[in-house]
């Protein structure tokens, strides 16, 4: 009977484990830019997150955006759930070129494990990444225009698809590495959704041809770009799905109308 608790607990902290990097990983909210400058408008979105197969599983999530200066934003992420709670944030900058990272900070507090911190400053007079924890110390140097932390990619990838870019590449730079992450826009769909019928663009999430996870993404097409649903199917047939299920924009709540 121990074992068999012990398992169970194994297993629901895997998938949560699962679910909560699916949301820090992909999990996008709204955003509006123009072609020649970034403008990013203050806001807060709220997700919910379910494990459609094995032990059921709801997540919480919320994001936001708020403005600390002219061109300086602080980009907080938080996944709250009965057995693990997260909080990120990613300070950022803006310009004519885009976004750029200037630190960021990670926390994962989870049920039968300890505290998890993750660190990123970026220099960018001398193009580098730096972790100064204690226990993952670690330095990048000459990285590339387009590196990003974990958190920050997400803004620059709204900003590529307004521009209607069909193919984006960024560097993330986690763990002593530069890991490439690459969208493509597959075409506009009509999904259902809690709000009705609304009009989204879909894009994935590119992995090797042979790669048997899988990455779905729906933005709205009258909000540019409020991310309306994402799905993700795991190697071993586990899925999960995150929806929008309120927003605030420059604190006025957002309607939908159904098509």
């Amino acid at each position: 009977m121990l074992k068999s608790n012990k398992f169970k607990m194994r297993r629901l902290h895997l998938n949560t484990s699962m679910l909560t990097s699916l949301l820090l990983g992909s999990l996008v909210s709204f955003t509006s830019f123009s072609v020649s400058a970034v403008e990013l408008q203050e806001h807060t979105a709220i997700y919910t997150a379910k494990i459609k197969r094995g032990v059921s599983i709801d997540g919480k999530a919320t994001r936001s955006l708020k403005k600390l200066d002219a061109n300086k934003w602080l980009y907080t992420f938080e996944v709250d759930s009965f057995i693990a709670d997260i909080k990120e944030s990613s300070l950022v900058v803006t310009s004519e070129a885009g976004i750029k990272p200037l630190g960021y900070n990670y926390k994962l507090s989870a049920f039968l494990i300890s505290d998890r911190k993750r660190q990123v400053s970026f220099d960018w007079v001398e193009n580098t990444a730096t972790s100064t924890l204690q226990k993952n110390n670690w330095q990048l140097l000459n990285i590339p225009e387009n590196t990003y932390d974990r958190l920050s990619y997400q803004l620059q990838l709204l900003l590529d698809v307004d521009k209607q870019k069909q193919l984006m590449n960024y560097n993330i730079a986690h763990k002593g590495k530069l890991r490439e992450s690459q969208f493509i826009v597959i075409g506009s769909e009509i999904i259902d959704t809690r709000f009705g019928k609304l009009n989204s663009i879909l894009a994935k999430k590119q992995r090797d041809n042979d790669a048997k996870r899988e990455t779905f993404l729906w933005f709205s097409k009258d909000f540019p770009l409020l991310l309306l649903k994402m799905t993700q199917k795991e190697k071993d047939g586990e899925e999960y799905q995150i929806d929008l299920t309120s927003a605030h924009i420059e604190g006025k709540n957002i309607s939908f109308s159904s098509h």
